[in-house]
């Protein structure tokens, strides 16, 4: 799963508006949306302020994927 589907489930599990994330995070409200929306990839920075304002670890907003390939 991508990490804009994660934050916006988790966003919606918490009830949180873009907006209150944003807010939160200390970022504005277009980041949050274009995250969500797949127009931006965010910086680990970013990242990690937003799973402190979820109040989740950057691990479960990030997903890595097929790492085997990378250690042949």
């Amino acid at each position: 799963m991508s990490i804009k589907y994660i934050i916006a489930q988790i966003r919606h599990e918490k009830n949180m508006t873009q907006k209150q994330l944003a807010r939160k995070a200390g970022i504005s409200t277009a980041m949050i949306s274009f995250i969500e929306n797949d127009k931006r990839q965010p910086t680990f920075y970013v990242i990690a302020l937003i799973a402190k304002a979820l109040d989740v670890t950057v691990d479960e907003l990030v997903v890595i994927k097929d790492t085997h390939r990378f250690f042949k």
